[in-house]
């Protein structure tokens, strides 16, 4: 039988625990008698003294994950599970990360232990967990963007003649003239390959620049157009004139 490379994984939240060592110490002794009692091999010690475990952003337990990730671990083994976070949907992603990379988890004060056929169950159980939050989660950010988008508010990087200030866009003048001066120069006949030598500007941005809805003040999100709140640099006729030219040119 294969003998399973252990990383054990210990934090203590204070200050004071972290001076003493007596917690850390403390785990340390029952990881290392239940991988002795299981003829594990240690193959790395992991510690974050001093850490709130309400963040999953610390040092030795980002190294850990690396190293299960690079195939270095085959069993992560904690004292308990807020050892590992005191969230609830952090520890369900962790785990399923974890699972992702082959390796198993347990935790000796919940008896977890995916090693085992009843453990393997869980470990798919918490994958399902882990899909239903990412899924959640994308929705809450779509159905964010769908607000700020019907607010007003651009939900893409800004377009050239454009810059982000206070989360809003704002003309670039300088930018914002070269924006004109090639609509100016569309609607005189020229071909956007010649605008683009002009202005020295890849054609496809000249293209973007004289098909894109922003510049007269609107936000597209998906299929839909939004009035935007910022300020439009083409005006509607100019636009239209434009927009007409080059279906036109399309057909031909």
């Amino acid at each position: 039988m294969e003998q399973k490379r252990v990383g054990l994984y210990m934090r203590v939240s204070t200050e004071e625990q972290a001076s003493t060592g007596v917690s850390l110490a403390a785990q340390k002794q029952k990881l290392e008698e239940y991988c002795k009692f299981n003829d594990w091999t240690v193959v790395g010690e992991y510690v974050d003294a001093g850490v709130s475990g309400s963040t999953l952003n610390r040092p030795q337990l980002q190294k850990l994950i690396k190293d299960c990730k690079n195939d270095l671990i085959d069993v992560l083994l904690v004292y308990k599970l807020d050892r590992l976070s005191r969230s609830l949907r952090d520890i369900i992603l962790t785990i399923d990360e974890l699972r992702s990379y082959g390796v198993d988890f347990v935790s000796l004060t919940e008896q977890i232990d995916t090693t085992t056929p009843v453990g393997k169950l869980m470990f798919h159980i918490i994958g399902a967990f882990a899909e239903f939050e990412r899924d959640i989660i994308r929705q809450r950010v779509i159905f964010g963007m769908d607000k700020r988008a019907k607010d007003g508010y651009v939900q893409y990087k800004p377009p050239f003649g454009y810059r982000i200030e206070d989360k809003k866009l704002v003309v670039v003048e300088e930018e914002a003239e070269v924006v004109r001066d090639i609509y100016r120069a569309y609607l005189r006949g020229n071909s956007t390959l010649r605008i683009s030598r002009r202005f020295n500007l890849p054609r496809s941005l000249v293209y973007r620049i004289l098909t894109n809805e922003t510049y007269l003040g609107r936000v597209k999100w998906g299929e839909e157009v939004f009035d935007g709140e910022h300020e439009g640099i083409i005006d509607e006729e100019t636009f239209k004139r434009v927009s007409e030219m080059l279906k036109k040119r399309r057909r031909r």
